[in-house]
């Protein structure tokens, strides 16, 4: 079971690692397609430090 990242919207870092792979390359698209950190917003910096992760890796 992968990681909660967004209680909000139950946003996983699977999830994340998925809208990379279906073409996601920033973060504010990574936002588009999960809604991570659009919520209350106490996980966006971790989400956001995650998926520049995420992303970096993917390259």
């Amino acid at each position: 079971m992968s990681k909660i990242i967004c209680p909000c919207y139950k946003v996983t870092k699977k999830d994340i690692k998925k809208a990379v792979k279906d073409g996601a390359t920033s973060f504010k698209e990574i936002k588009q397609e999960t809604k991570v950190g659009t919520g209350c917003g106490k996980c966006k910096k971790r989400a956001k430090k995650i998926s520049k992760k995420i992303l970096r890796k993917a390259k």
